[in-house]
Parts: C-alpha cells; sequence; structure tokens
C-alpha cells in the first residue's frame, strides 16, 4: 500500500439541520445542531485513513480550543498530522445547515487554512515525495497547492485534486496539467467548462473536455445520478445507489478518500470509482462531515435498503 499525503484545509463544522429552508429575513428554529471535524483536506484525510490507509495531512489552525479539538479527531481518525498553528486567526470554521433532504448551503470562514503557503508546504516536502498519491483540494491558496503538486509530481506521485469550492478567477489552462486526474462535482464542472452536466453521458463528455486541458483523467461526481469519468483511454459511468439520504455534507470528500485508499492498494481506476461511490453513498446516510465516514468494515457489511 502506497502511502497518502493530503494538503489542504482544517476546520471545525457548526452544522445545523432544518425541517425546512426560511425565505430571505425570516427566522426559523433548527432541529439540530453539532459541532465536529470538518474541512476538506482533513475530510479526505479521515475517509482514506478510516479505510485502512496511511495518511498524513498538512495544513494550518489557529491557536485557539478549535485547535485543540481537530487535532484530537485527527488523531482518534488514525491520521498522522503535520499543522502549523497561527496565532493571529481562528481555525477555519464552516456554518452549515441542511435541508429536509439532505442537501446543504455552507458558509466557510478560511481563517488559518488561508496561512497554508508553498513555504509551509516545502518544509514537509519529505511526507509528499514519500507519499504515492496526493490528495489537494480549493480550499487553500492555489499556490500551495501547485507547489505540492510539483514536490509530487517530480517524485513520481499521482495528483488528485478536487476543485472544490470552484475556482474564482478561473485556472489557466496551464494550470490543469500540473494534476493527474480533476474530481469536480457537476457544479464545478459546469463552471470551469461554461455548461453544467445533467446526464451520465454529459458527464462522460465533460470529463473528457477537461481531460483535454492536459490531465490524465477527470471524474465528475453527479450527486443522485451517479459518476462518470474519462481516464488515459476508456470513459464510463456508473448509476447512483439508491439510499436514503439524509446529510451529503461531505459526500464529495468521501469520494476522493476513498478513492485515493482504493488506488493506493494497486486498484485499477474503473475499480476505484466504483469503491468510492459505495464509500461516497454510506456517508449521505449518516450526519456530520468527518463522522459519517465509512470504515473498510461498513462499506464490506452495506447492502443497499430494500426500498431502493
Amino acid at each position: 500500500m502506497k502511502p497518502i499525503a493530503v494538503v489542504g484545509s482544517v476546520n471545525v463544522d457548526l452544522v445545523s439541520y432544518l425541517d425546512r429552508w426560511p425565505e430571505v429575513g425570516e427566522t426559523v428554529a433548527v432541529r439540530e445542531t453539532n459541532s465536529s471535524l470538518g474541512g476538506k483536506g482533513a475530510n479526505q484525510a479521515v475517509a482514506s485513513a478510516r479505510l485502512g490507509a496511511d495518511v498524513t495531512l498538512v495544513g494550518a489552525v489557529g491557536r485557539d480550543g478549535f485547535a485543540q479539538d481537530a487535532r484530537s479527531q485527527l488523531g482518534q481518525s488514525g491520521v498522522s498530522s503535520r499543522l502549523i498553528e497561527v496565532p493571529s486567526v481562528s481555525t477555519g470554521l464552516a456554518f452549515i445547515d441542511v435541508g429536509p433532504d439532505g442537501d446543504n448551503m455552507i458558509r466557510l470562514s478560511s481563517g488559518a487554512n488561508q496561512s497554508v503557503s508553498s513555504a509551509h508546504v516545502t518544509l514537509h516536502s519529505e511526507v509528499i515525495r514519500n507519499s504515492g498519491i496526493l490528495l489537494l483540494q480549493n480550499e487553500i491558496g492555489l499556490s500551495a497547492s501547485l507547489e505540492a503538486a510539483r514536490i509530487a509530481r517530480e517524485a513520481g506521485s499521482f495528483v488528485i485534486m478536487d476543485p472544490a469550492p470552484a475556482p474564482d478567477p478561473a485556472w489557466k489552462h496551464a494550470t490543469f496539467g500540473l494534476f493527474d486526474v480533476l474530481t469536480p462535482n457537476a457544479h464545478e464542472a459546469g463552471i470551469l467548462l461554461g455548461a453544467q452536466p445533467t446526464t451520465l453521458s454529459d458527464g462522460e463528455q465533460a470529463a473528457k473536455s477537461l481531460q483535454k486541458r492536459g490531465l490524465r483523467g477527470a471524474i465528475v461526481t453527479m450527486g443522485d445520478i451517479g459518476v462518470a469519468w474519462s481516464f488515459d483511454d476508456r470513459q464510463g459511468s456508473l448509476p447512483a445507489l439508491k439510499v436514503k439520504s439524509v446529510d451529503t455534507v461531505a459526500a464529495g470528500d468521501c469520494f476522493n478518500g476513498a478513492l485515493a485508499a482504493s488506488l493506493s492498494e494497486g486498484e485499477m481506476m474503473s475499480n476505484a470509482i466504483a469503491f468510492a461511490l459505495r464509500a461516497a453513498s454510506i456517508a449521505t446516510t449518516r450526519k456530520g462531515a468527518s463522522i459519517s465516514l465509512p470504515t473498510r468494515s461498513d462499506l464490506d457489511t452495506f447492502h443497499v435498503p430494500e426500498f431502493a
């Protein structure tokens, strides 16, 4: 099994569950509120670790109680962390509202995540260089992600970038070629390409169009529709598993972490995608971000419910 490095964000998520979405200016009571470890970097790292991978996370936190909580939860999940403490800002926070159908809206306070620099990444270049797979997302500065990608590619590692949140301004064409695989959801693919895919066939075409920007491949996750991909000289798609979704927070992060875990074991891409789809489906049946992420045992015993 190849080690996995994750360079990215660490947040504490404050999640509220709503019986209905409020109108603008309206105050509504929430059904339930909780807090847990979050941030796309942390979520991806925990997802991989819970599936048995050897994972190290490089990121930043503030010097506050949230940071202590984040470190503790990462350690309990089996993630080795390399986190700088930034005294002048808070640990990243995400304010998440989950609607009655499990969909969500997220307001993000980046905090210390914006302090992750290319110089910080270079300090941990050995971790990245010794990994077989590098996971990235767009919740830290692009310069830091590109430096991590450069180090990984020079060492022969496989680089996966989840372009979430969607880049604004849009990346230059040459940026795409610094990654091996891009994993946008349908909305993000639409922003990158100018047209959002709405069917699996559209998704395959979108993945192929992204691949032509210098990538080995692209995987477009499409929520309750499924997933489509184009990698090397092969394209394909899989329909979503029909599960009872209660919370889609971190489902995309789960997909990426599971994808990396499967690839780290030497699986071919199509098998890794199927594995990741199954893991992400389980995550949507549970509340929360990192706390919703499945273990290998969960995947082994999971059956699609009869109502599906």
